[in-house]
């Protein structure tokens, strides 16, 4: 059994308590720890960031303190999470001036970073510390070759350097639970669920062209790992219909949702019925 640091971040348990539990099944599916990290505070991605940069950092360092005074690599479901803990965590490596900064902040809390806990993505520990073939072995209801489009979220990929993520993992990833994955021209695009709250009709329009290119690719499902591109891509096809008279009917899973059910899960278990466009139709592409 592998032993991880979970930090869930604020936004997973909010709006996407499916994503939580069917995270947590597949964790136990394939023997991976997810121990909670007490005392961790919110990651400020994007706001804090944006106003108060060394709060940002110290908010995020005092983090990685506690998972390296735990003892085990910090795994996260949240893309924005997972962009701002490797973002500082890169940053502290290469920087020693404001990494002794930082430590002199966080000493007196008794803490310290020292960079021995890496912060994860939690599909970067199922590609890595489990395997594609691992996963496949344990494959029981594979998804019948659907067509299955991916938004891999801004704080996923960039800057490659920092989050040393490759589309190709989680391409794989769905692949392996029998899905085909849909090439699609917008699939670098932001979904604009950060532009919401400062510009509603640009962020609108984003998520509006995603669905749009995802659909017209072919996709008959799309898969997430963030809460928040889930969210946006999830309830903008309400707002679509009623402001653009526009019917997308795009269900969009979270990657252990999809996983989960190949597994064999129940759809209660991965919380299907949360979703806002129904996602149940996926159980009709399910092989025994």
């Amino acid at each position: 059994m592998t032993t991880y640091s979970l930090y869930i971040g604020c936004s997973v348990p909010v709006n996407y308590p499916n994503y939580e539990a069917a995270m947590l099944k597949v964790a136990q599916a394939f023997d991976m720890e997810l121990i909670y990290l007490e005392d961790v505070a919110c990651c400020g991605s994007p706001n804090l960031r944006a106003f108060d940069h060394m709060g940002w950092m110290t908010v995020n360092a005092r983090t990685l303190a506690i998972a390296d005074k735990n003892g085990y690599d910090i795994v996260t479901p949240c893309n924005g999470c997972f962009g701002s803990l490797k973002d500082v965590y890169h940053h502290l490596k290469h920087d020693d001036e404001m990494r002794t900064k930082i430590n002199k902040i966080l000493k007196k809390e008794g803490l310290e970073f020292k960079g021995t806990a890496k912060p994860r993505h939690f599909v970067e520990a199922l590609y890595h510390d489990i395997g594609i073939d691992a996963i496949k072995k344990k494959i029981t209801k594979p998804l019948d070759g659907v067509g299955i489009a991916i938004h891999y979220g801004c704080h996923l990929l960039r800057p490659a350097d920092v989050t040393e993520f490759k589309p190709e993992y989680l391409q794989e990833l769905v692949e392996a639970t029998g899905a085909s994955v849909v090439d699609y021209p917008l699939w670098k695009q932001c979904c604009g669920a950060t532009v919401l709250p400062v510009d509603e009709d640009l962020a609108i329009r984003l998520a509006r062209d995603k669905l749009k290119s995802m659909k017209e690719a072919g996709a008959v499902f799309a898969t997430v790992v963030c809460p928040a591109c889930g969210n946006q891509l999830d309830l903008q096809q309400l707002g679509l219909k009623e402001s653009y008279g526009e019917i997308y009917n795009l269900p969009v899973l979270v990657y252990p949702q999809i996983l989960g059910l190949a597994l064999g899960l129940d759809e209660e278990d991965v919380g299907l019925s949360m979703n806002r466009v129904p996602a149940n139709p996926i159980l009709d592409h399910l092989s025994d």
